[in-house]
Formats: structure tokens, C-alpha cells, sequence
């Protein structure tokens, strides 16, 4: 299993590292009039002042992905050594690294921008024009596939609720050891949501006016369109179906499925992220050539709108618009105050995850094995899991050294060096809880009517004085 989480995480890491790398790395080439999302007149391209600001920030960019790369590797190195500490490392890495992309794509498009407003690179009449073309308008509803191919998916992502439930039922499952599975499935939903809600936006979306030539309008309109619906319905499609395979393996195995099940379920996701993302790659390409044999293109001139590296127009009624630095991405428009209370409060949740799982983390890996009776409960508690049982409830109490020789597969809870918490199943021992810390040398097996809980602390007297306790109750 160790193996198989370091191959995800290291393929998950190299495609986000690559993708950025290419997406964003050609931001210094002179595209639609722009340099680093900057409008300046093409005689200036060859300006000592400009060439710097490019040459300089092409090779810091490069560095730096070279460095995360490496950098990315080594931390997925962990997963073979402690996956406690891995997963800490892991997500500062992916913020730092996020943190770091940001500041080189906007640090030259600041000064780029500086440079433009103190040589006066001012395209005033272009500021104050808006460009329609009625006949690319009348053609809105033929850019793209219909919205409405999201439904079957969604509709076969509500079975895989069924098949959930039929397992949890056919397995005897717990609530927590289901709950994984039923947060993965929420989450394969939203997403299929979320896709298509960015459908519906992206037809309503209005078209961009490139030339005089309709022809052109037509066609660069339709590249953005069509491969943005293409790309959305792929990735809800393919999105679905890995959860409906992953749905499938655990109605067939229940929470121990083989972890191979679980690395084909990821492999599925990342293709999803990569159909995502082809379609989207190729028309950014062909709108280029395109626009390339524009013989009259127009350029409208709103620089002042981003000159903090992102969207803020207040004139501008749309709440999405194309990134001024990736044309394959949407860019939210913060002038509207709904739009800074849903960023703040993502980036509120996404703080509030990040200190819960660092909190989780630490928690298992200072977690004090505690055993308690009250009114003839028994009662182990660990990190937050925790198990109740009376004197009926017990089958036999047993003192041994070492752990069943079995294969356990843990369904929910934590697994290090030092530990192990939470709920297991095993292929001969069944469904089971572990409270597991320090070197396991003393460990106390309680078989349970309905489960088998193991129990260990690195202090060898505790542990006899359970078995002593439970033993003289039995």
C-alpha cells in the first residue's frame, strides 16, 4: 500500500508541477497584443527594459519548476517512511508552491504594467469601445455541446449512492467506517455539479470580438467554447465513472478492498484531470494560428481593470472572464462583493482543513491509549476513536506479544511507525479496532460479539493491569 500511495501522490505531484510549468510559462511571449498580460505596442518589444522583465522572469520560472520537481520527488519519498509525516510535508509544499507560482506570474505583470504607465503606452480610444458582432452573437447556441449530456451522469452518480448503501448493508458496515466512501462520493458529485453549473456559464458567456472579420470572430469563439464544454463533459463523465468503479469494488469487498482498487480509482481521477485539460491545450494552439492570420485584429486596451493581477471591473456585469495570463482558464471578477465573500470563505475552509488535518496528524502521532470502567462500561479511547463494551460483550480476553499473522487493511484512522488507530478489517480476523502505540511488544486482544479490538501502550505493566482487570470481569 506503501508503494502504491507513493506512485500516486509522485504522478499527482509531477502533473501539477508540469501543467503549471506549461500553462503559465509563456506568459513573456507576445500574444494578442500582450507581454505578461500587458498590452504595449510591438515596436517596443525590443526595448532593453522589456527584454529584462522577460529574460528575467523566464529564467526564474524555470528554476523554480525545476526545483519543485525534484523537491516533489523526495517528498514522496516519505510515503515509504512515515505517511504522517509525509502529509504534513506534502501540503506546505503544495501551498509554498502554489504561493510561489502566484508571485511569478504577477510580480512582471506588475512591472511590465509600471513600465507601460510611465512611457505612456496608452491605447485611449480602445479603452472606451465595445466591439459586437451580430452574427458571431446569433451563433452563441452553436459554439458549443449542450449542457444537458451532464444529466446522465449525474443521474448514474446518484447509483452509486445505491451501491454504497447495498454494501454498507451487505458488509455489515460501521458508520465510520463508511463515512470515507460516502465523503468520496459527495465529493465526485459536487464536482459533476460544479461542471455543470461552469457549462451553463461558459454558453452564457458573452463572445469575444478578435477582428472585423466575422469569419475569424467565428471561429476563435467556437475553439474557446467547444473545448471548454468538451473538456467539462469529459471530466464529469470519466469523474463519475471512477467513483462507480471505486462504488463497485466496495460492494464487492467492502472497506478491506485490495489496495490496488484504491490506485486504480486514482489513476481514473487523473485521467479525468487529463481530458480535462487536452482539449483545452489543442485550442489554445489552433486559436492562436487563427488569430495568428488576423489581418485586422483589435485589441481592447483594458489593462487598468488588472493591474493587480486580477479582474477587477466594476463596470462589467460578468462574475467569470478569461484569465488574462492563461487563456484556457476563468478569472473572477472582484469588483462584486459575492465574489470576495465566496474567495474568503474558500480560502477560510481551505485553512480551516489544512489546521484540522495538521491537528488530526498530531494528534495520532502524541495519542495516549486510555481505558476506563464506569457502571460496568468498558470504554478505550485514541486520537478522537473510540470503542464501548460490557462484560456480555466480551468472548475472551487474551496477553500476547506480537499481532495476528494477518493481513489488515485499515477503513478509518490513522497508520505510522508508532501506531495504529482507528477501524481495521482483517482477511481472517474480521472487522476489528486497533489502539496500537510504541513498539507493540505487550499487546491485549478482546474478542468482542461483534468485533475484535487490540490494544497496546508503551508502558508493559498498563497493558497487564487491563488484561488483569478484563480477565477477572470474563
Amino acid at each position: 500500500m506503501d508503494w502504491v500511495l507513493f506512485f500516486i501522490f509522485l504522478g499527482t505531484d509531477l502533473l501539477i508541477v508540469l501543467l503549471c510549468w506549461y500553462s503559465y510559462g509563456k506568459s513573456g511571449e507576445y500574444k494578442e497584443g500582450m507581454v505578461h498580460g500587458v498590452h504595449i505596442p510591438w515596436t517596443c518589444l525590443s526595448r532593453p527594459d522589456v527584454q529584462g522583465i522577460c529574460q528575467k522572469a523566464k529564467k526564474t520560472w524555470k528554476l523554480f519548476q525545476w526545483i519543485n520537481l525534484v523537491v516533489s520527488l523526495l517528498i514522496s519519498l516519505l510515503c515509504l517512511y512515515d505517511f504522517t509525516v509525509f502529509i504534513i510535508v506534502w501540503s506546505v509544499w503544495l501551498l509554498l508552491y502554489i504561493a510561489g507560482d502566484y508571485y511569478l506570474i504577477l510580480a512582471p505583470h506588475r512591472k511590465m504594467y509600471r513600465l507601460k504607465m510611465e512611457n505612456g503606452w496608452l491605447h485611449e480610444k480602445s479603452k472606451k469601445i465595445v466591439r459586437i458582432d451580430t452574427v458571431v452573437s446569433a451563433a452563441s447556441d452553436k459554439l458549443a455541446l449542450r449542457w444537458q449530456w451532464h444529466l446522465p451522469a449525474l443521474i448514474l452518480a446518484c447509483g452509486g449512492a445505491y451501491l454504497l448503501r447495498l454494501a454498507d448493508t451487505e458488509h455489515a458496515v460501521t458508520s465510520e467506517e463508511a463515512f470515507p466512501f460516502w465523503i468520496m462520493y459527495a465529493s465526485s458529485l459536487g464536482i459533476s455539479v460544479l461542471f455543470l453549473i461552469l457549462h451553463v456559464g461558459i454558453l452564457r458567456h458573452p463572445n469575444k470580438v478578435y477582428s472585423d472579420q466575422t469569419e475569424i470572430n467565428l471561429a476563435a469563439n467556437r475553439l474557446t467554447k467547444r473545448s471548454w464544454s468538451v473538456s467539462l463533459l469529459s471530466a464529469s463523465w470519466l469523474n463519475v465513472i471512477s467513483f462507480l468503479y471505486l462504488a463497485v469494488c466496495y460492494f464487492r469487498h467492502g472497506p478491506s478492498m485490495p489496495g490496488m482498487n484504491y490506485a486504480v480509482y486514482f489513476m481514473l481521477i487523473i485521467s479525468a484531470a487529463v481530458f480535462f485539460l487536452l482539449p483545452l491545450g489543442r485550442s489554445v494552439k489552433k486559436r492562436r494560428e487563427v488569430l495568428a492570420a488576423n489581418p485586422s485584429p483589435l485589441f481592447i486596451d483594458d489593462d487598468e481593470y488588472w493591474k493587480n493581477g486580477w479582474y477587477s471591473n466594476p463596470n462589467d456585469p460578468h462574475i467569470l472572464v478569461q484569465d488574462r495570463f492563461n487563456s484556457i482558464n476563468l478569472s473572477f471578477n472582484f469588483a462584486h462583493t459575492g465574489v470576495k465573500v465566496f474567495v474568503g470563505a474558500l480560502c477560510a475552509l481551505t485553512a480551516a482543513i489544512i489546521l484540522w488535518t495538521v491537528s488530526l496528524v498530531s494528534g495520532f502521532e502524541n495519542a495516549q491509549v486510555v481505558f476506563t470502567r464506569e457502571d460496568g462500561v468498558y470504554s478505550f479511547e485514541a486520537a478522537g476513536y473510540g470503542c464501548e463494551f460490557t462484560r456480555d460483550d466480551i468472548l475472551s480476553v487474551t496477553l500476547t506479544d506480537k499481532m495476528p499473522d494477518d493481513k489488515f487493511t485499515r477503513t478509518n484512522g490513522g497508520s505510522g511507525k508508532d501506531y495504529q488507530i482507528g477501524y481495521f478489517r482483517g482477511k481472517e480476523t474480521g472487522k476489528c479496532m486497533m489502539f496500537l502505540t510504541g513498539d507493540y511488544t505487550d499487546i491485549l486482544k478482546i474478542e468482542l460479539k461483534d468485533m475484535t479490538v487490540f490494544a497496546s501502550c508503551p508502558e508493559g505493566k498498563t497493558v497487564e493491569s487491563w488484561y488483569q482487570e478484563l480477565e477477572n470481569e470474563s
